[in-house]
């Protein structure tokens, strides 16, 4: 498991992975989180359910981070600790998923940069058989 930055114009991209879906999944979301702030100061005090559908693993990736970016902007949250399940759905996925975090607290969390949106832009999901690594830009 891991993950790490590459430099795109004006943007960031994330390029994780993991043993499996789940892994690379929640990869992704920790260096989502980690680009904004000091994960490792964020306690899991609450959790929020996120139950997302797409046509395909690539979508899905997508509509999961931009959803972590919205429940950041609606709960005023930021999160360190991301669980995640995901199933075939008739003609696509479903995942269900369960972050971890508290309120922002500038003083303690260290504020970095502000993530607005995942792009479409190099978005990708590889399954191979030595794990699955997928791969996002970031509009910033």
């Amino acid at each position: 498991m891991g993950y790490e930055y590459f430099e795109v114009t004006a943007e960031v991209g994330i390029r994780a992975w993991g043993k499996t879906l789940e892994e690379s999944f929640s990869e992704a979301a920790r260096a989502l989180f980690e680009l904004m702030v000091d994960t490792s100061a964020v306690r899991p005090q609450s959790t929020i359910t996120v139950e997302l559908s797409a046509e395909s693993l690539d979508l899905l990736l997508a509509d999961w981070l931009n959803r972590l970016i919205l429940e950041r902007d609606r709960t005023g949250c930021v999160f360190s600790e991301f669980h995640v399940a995901i199933a075939p759905q008739g003609q696509g996925f479903s995942l269900r998923g369960e972050i971890r975090g508290e309120p922002l607290d500038r003083a303690r969390h260290d504020p970095r940069i502000d993530v607005k949106a995942v792009t479409y832009n190099n978005l990708h999901v590889l399954q191979q058989p030595e794990g699955v690594q997928v791969k996002c830009v970031l509009d910033i």
